[in-house]
């Protein structure tokens, strides 16, 4: 049921202000990430004092992207041509970055206040009967929209839980949403209009906690334990789609 890997992306939340495009970074990062053929760029962030120019590091067919905001460090992978780019899987993706912040952290060691994994899938091709059996299934709505098609819906669900990263207890925020989304992707080197479900799931750490606790071991605690969730998850909602 499982079409396509639109998107993996990881946040970690910390302070990143010192990490800029000087001589000596712009080498470093160079030659430490010259398998990924990453290129130097900047790009705006917007902040109560009006945007800024802030450092990142983009393949040249975008499929790549580390951006250093003041705040947050985002690393993700998108799937910009279907069936020609090679995304792989989440497990390959764990593996990647990894490796990535354990470059970044070498260079810039510190730790972190909040940490997430965030995935996007399309589910396959459907007529109107089959989105309309699978909105039924995630809503119990009112008659109006039991006896019509729904041409575009959400579903957003979010629960607290508590996971064991490390030695220590943390609470998550576990999220799905299933939505019906319109409008284009390009596939096989063709932007094509589409018309799909999406299954999307943001694992992150309580944002009620500021402190500064996460290193980078328990930075990968923290990955090994949401690729294992988000892997339920998702086994979970396809079967329950297709029952």
């Amino acid at each position: 049921m499982k079409d396509i890997d639109l998107r993996y992306q990881t946040v970690l939340f910390g302070n990143f202000e010192d990490i800029g495009p000087k001589p000596d970074v712009l080498k470093y990062f160079i030659d430490k990430f010259s398998d990924k053929e990453l290129i130097p760029t900047t790009f705006q962030e917007l902040t109560p004092h009006g945007p800024i120019n802030r450092f990142s590091l983009i393949t040249s067919d975008e499929v790549w992207s580390i951006g250093f905001s003041i705040n947050r460090l985002d690393i993700q992978k998108t799937n910009k041509n279907v069936g020609v780019t090679e995304m792989g899987n989440l497990e390959r993706f764990i593996l990647d970055i990894k490796g990535i912040v354990k470059v970044i952290h070498d260079k810039f060691p510190r730790k972190f206040n909040r940490l997430s994994l965030v995935t996007r899938y399309l589910l396959k091709q459907m007529d109107g009967k089959e989105f309309s059996a699978i909105y039924h299934k995630l809503n119990n709505s009112i008659d109006i929209y039991k006896k019509n098609e729904i041409a575009n819906w959400k579903n957003r669900t979010v629960a607290r839980i508590p996971f064991k990263i490390g030695e220590k207890e943390e609470l998550f925020n576990v999220i799905s949403e299933i939505n019906r989304i319109k409008g284009t992707l390009n596939i096989n080197s063709k932007v094509e209009n589409i018309d799909r479900v999406e299954l999307h799931f943001d694992l992150n750490t309580f944002q009620g906690n500021t402190d500064y606790r996460f290193n980078y071991d328990l930075y990968n605690s923290f990955l090994d334990v949401a690729c294992n969730l988000e892997s339920e998850l998702k086994t979970e909602y396809i079967e329950f789609l297709q029952s």
